[in-house]
């Protein structure tokens, strides 16, 4: 009798351990668990929703609880609490109606050509700005990276 449970026992505890074997995404403890769930939500957290016509580093950036630290982490044009970007304009906009739009939204143009400014906005602003509909896309500008040095690597 000892033997024939032990042997039900075995059996059991085996296939137990080839099941969890096969599943690689079973969490082996509940902080493992609490980790998938936060690293889940703080992927959805930053991903801009669709509404929003800013590229994902930008909203990023604007979600950030501290965007000075977040800026200088990514290399991103910031000072005085604004940052650097390019905003496409839709071409049926009137001139007078970007003008207002600047200006409420306290942005610096920097240059202008066409439909595309290159601006310093307020980060706070940049979601508020992108929800307008005049606004096609809120982008950070390409940045040249030097050269790597050979002798260095």
């Amino acid at each position: 009798m000892k033997r024939c449970c032990l042997i039900i026992l075995y059996v059991m505890l085996s296939s137990c351990i080839t099941r969890s074997d096969n599943n690689h995404n079973v969490p082996s403890s509940v902080s493992e668990k609490n980790e998938n769930t936060l690293s889940k939500e703080l992927i959805q957290q930053h991903n801009p929703p669709t509404e929003h016509k800013l590229t994902s580093i930008l909203y990023e950036l604007a979600v950030a609880p501290d965007p000075d630290y977040f800026a200088k982490q990514h290399h991103i044009l910031f000072t005085k609490g604004s940052v650097k970007v390019f905003i496409s304009f839709d071409s049926l906009t009137s001139k007078p109606k970007r003008e207002a739009m600047i200006q409420n939204y306290d942005i610096v143009i920097e240059k202008t050509a066409g439909n595309l400014s290159r601006a310093w906005v307020p980060v706070n602003q940049l979601i508020p700005l992108s929800n307008e509909p005049v606004i096609q896309s809120i982008t950070l500008p390409k940045r040249l990276t030097p050269p790597k040095d050979k002798n260095h690597e």
